[in-house]
């Protein structure tokens, strides 16, 4: 399953922006990895320098990534096409990390 974790500068990024985004890279990020359980979080650091405004990281098992580039390709179009649909008005940076982890669900 992909995890993703949102870190945002609060002074620049309202929480109504970053909930929105939260659903939006949800509902891509499982539409283009054909994956429903896909959980985000969404943090800001109360210490920062020159940071983005929004740096989304999509964690994912390196054995579910046939091609990264095609898929981070196909992550970056879907997510340009729902900020374009949603009027979204903030930069994003994405990076997308093949993890070579094992999950236990409700241990």
């Amino acid at each position: 399953m992909p995890v993703i974790h949102i870190e945002y500068d609060d002074k620049t990024v309202s929480e109504t922006d970053i909930k929105t985004l939260c659903k939006g890279v949800h509902e891509v990020t499982s539409t283009v990895t054909g994956i429903e359980d896909v959980p985000v979080y969404a943090n800001c650091s109360r210490v920062t320098f020159a940071i983005a405004p929004i740096e989304i990281f999509i964690r994912l098992s390196a054995h579910k990534i046939k091609d990264l580039d095609s898929l981070m390709n196909e992550l970056k179009a879907a997510l340009s096409k729902w900020k374009v649909e949603q009027n979204y008005p903030h930069k994003i940076n994405m990076s997308l990390i093949p993890m070579g982890w094992k999950i236990e669900i409700d241990v």
